[in-house]
């Protein structure tokens, strides 16, 4: 008998120091902490509060500006040819200012192409990719007149925001990737309307005649 009492004791006190050591947690709202935790709430975390001080960065805030280089995904109508495709409200042609076409750009598109486009439109962009073999329909071929004729604006919005069953690749390709695959893109039609030979013709930034049809959303 005796030693079953000094087992219950034992026990009666192990679970007491364990409940100490883990700590339960309060009500909601409840500020009450535990003397000890061995699996801290997420409540009480270790954090930074917008715009809190911090010693930790040397300019005393907990807020960081973003890296620099950082692009938007997702920019103003108003915004540079750059950015959108767009100059006063019409499709533009040629690469902007911004945009060397060299070599190194075309390298860039062709491996941008080749992980985010080619699935699709395929690798040579003639619309056989994986997914179409799989029955997707609607997928461009970019060697047919529409896509040949296509203003570069075009193609880089296009890219941006999508089309039909294309989604935007806003978030996967910044600003400037989307114009290396636009220039890709043209390498590739040369291939079947020009020669590799030829330099790349770039055109400079001019205004279209015919209106851009920009996406829109309707508030419902």
């Amino acid at each position: 008998m005796k030693f079953l009492k000094y087992f219950f004791f034992g026990y009666v006190i192990a679970a007491i120091v364990t409940l100490a050591i883990v700590g339960i947690r309060g009500p909601a709202r409840s500020f009450t902490v535990p003397p000890m935790e061995l699996y801290p709430d997420m409540h009480r975390q270790p954090k930074y509060k917008a715009q809190s001080p911090s010693a930790f960065f040397a300019d005393g805030r907990s807020d960081r500006s973003p890296v620099p280089g950082t692009e938007p995904f997702s920019v103003p109508l108003q915004s540079t040819y750059y950015a959108s495709g767009i100059i006063e409200g019409h499709w533009g042609d040629g690469f902007p200012q911004e945009i060397t076409v060299d070599a190194d750009l075309l390298k860039r598109g062709q491996e941008r192409f080749n992980i985010n486009c080619a699935i699709c439109h395929g690798p040579a962009g003639y619309g056989d990719g994986v997914t179409t073999k799989l029955g997707l329909v609607g997928v461009a071929n970019m060697h047919q007149d529409l896509v040949m004729n296509m203003e570069d604006g075009r193609i880089f919005y296009t890219i941006t925001h999508g089309k039909g069953n294309m989604g935007s690749y806003a978030d996967h390709l910044t600003i400037k990737d989307r114009w290396a695959v636009v220039a890709y893109v043209r390498a590739l039609q040369r291939t079947t309307r020009g020669s590799l030979e030829t330099p790349m013709d770039v055109k400079p930034e001019s205004a279209k005649t015919e209106p851009a049809k920009v996406q829109t959303k309707t508030k419902k």
